[in-house]
């Protein structure tokens, strides 16, 4: 009797014994299974980490490809003269090849004649403000009208002159009884004719773009580091009396703004960048002002036909005698802060007018 109990005893610590043992067996694989899922969602994670970083390559390597094909298509390398690279074309939808061609090969092209890199319809220039309001003929009163010509040269309607700095003709600046330069030999002698002539009598003129003006550069600061000079205009000047108003021809926001003080540079300038379109937009420089554009920041928003500066005489402006506002447009924001080169060299003429497209787009046929 004792010994049937102890047999069915160790029967039963036998079976207590292998269900032990197949619990930790059991655990045990369900570790393994466990451990095992976890390396597969690490490489699961790996996998998709590689996928992600090699898309990025090959994005970098496409847009690689495409920059070496643009640039191979452009052929500007601009190097130190102030300007970005030629997205504008494909910012405006325009190809590069077409663009290319368009650029007139003869300077002092008419009105139309350059490309519009800008796609400024006659509609939106109609809608624009005077960047200066010239005076109506046998009136004294300033014209607030439209930009637009509407096929006819705004000088039939409006007292100015179209100026020729070629040096085909003298092209001096007669002040009081004085004949001077265009731009005084030195900074002192700029503040001494301000002195001597705060509010020179002076009417309005326009300086034309694309002109070559060999002798009217004489300040260091239009040599290249080629040998070259910079003579080839890229803007419009707007000759008027100190003090006369200029307007943002649209709304915009300040990019920059401050004094350029090199000897024939802007003196006080302020460049906008302002909206043609909800997907387009244009850098426009207002050079050459008074100080008084100084009261605008970097950041400022900026309203259609708001008062953003005043024309500037010698002792602001540079040292130009015949004091003007230089404005220029710009497909790409500046690299400088508040500057843009105002002219270029002769080799750099058909690339830079891709860059500055003709202001007349903007403020009209002025001549």
């Amino acid at each position: 009797m004792i010994q049937g109990a102890r047999q069915r005893r160790g029967e039963k610590e036998k079976s207590f014994a292998d269900t032990a043992a197949a619990l930790v067996s059991r655990k045990q694989n369900l570790d393994q299974q466990e451990l095992l899922s976890r390396r597969i969602r690490r490489l699961d994670k790996a996998k998709h980490g590689v996928n992600f970083f090699a898309k990025i390559i090959l994005c970098a390597v496409a847009i690689g490809r495409g920059y070496n094909i643009l640039s191979k298509v452009s052929g500007r390398h601009w190097g130190g003269t102030g300007t970005a690279g030629r997205r504008s074309a494909f910012q405006y939808n325009i190809k590069m090849n077409d663009l290319q061609h368009s650029v007139p090969k003869e300077l002092l092209q008419p009105f139309g004649s350059y490309p519009n890199i800008l796609n400024i319809t006659e509609e939106m220039r109609s809608s624009f403000h005077p960047v200066i309001k010239f005076p109506l003929r046998n009136t004294n009163t300033s014209s607030d009208s439209t930009c637009n010509s509407s096929g006819q040269k705004l000088n039939e309607f409006y007292d100015y002159k179209v100026t020729d700095l070629t040096g085909n003709v003298d092209n001096s600046v007669i002040v009081g009884e004085t004949k001077l330069p265009q731009l005084l030999t030195t900074r002192e002698e700029a503040v001494e004719h301000a002195r001597q002539f705060p509010n020179p009598v002076k009417g309005f003129d326009v300086g034309r773009y694309d002109e070559d003006r060999r002798k009217m550069y004489t300040s260091a600061l239009f040599d290249n580091s080629s040998g070259s000079s910079r003579t080839v205009h890229v803007g419009i000047d707007i000759g008027a009396p100190v003090g006369t108003e200029v307007y943002a021809f649209e709304d915009g926001i300040v990019h920059s703004c401050g004094y350029n003080p090199e000897h024939g540079d802007y003196g006080h300038v302020i460049v906008i960048e302002h909206s043609l379109s909800l997907s387009s937009k244009v850098y426009a420089l207002y050079g050459h002002l008074a100080k008084t554009v100084l009261s605008n920041k970097a950041g400022d928003k900026i309203s259609k036909g708001q008062v953003i500066g005043h024309v500037g005489n010698t002792d602001e402006n540079g040292g130009w005698t015949g004091t003007h506002l230089h404005f220029q447009v710009a497909v790409n924001a500046p690299e400088k802060e508040h500057d843009m080169p105002g002219a270029v060299t002769l080799d750099d003429r058909s690339d830079a007018l891709l860059e500055y497209a003709d202001p007349r787009y903007i403020i009209g046929e002025l001549y």
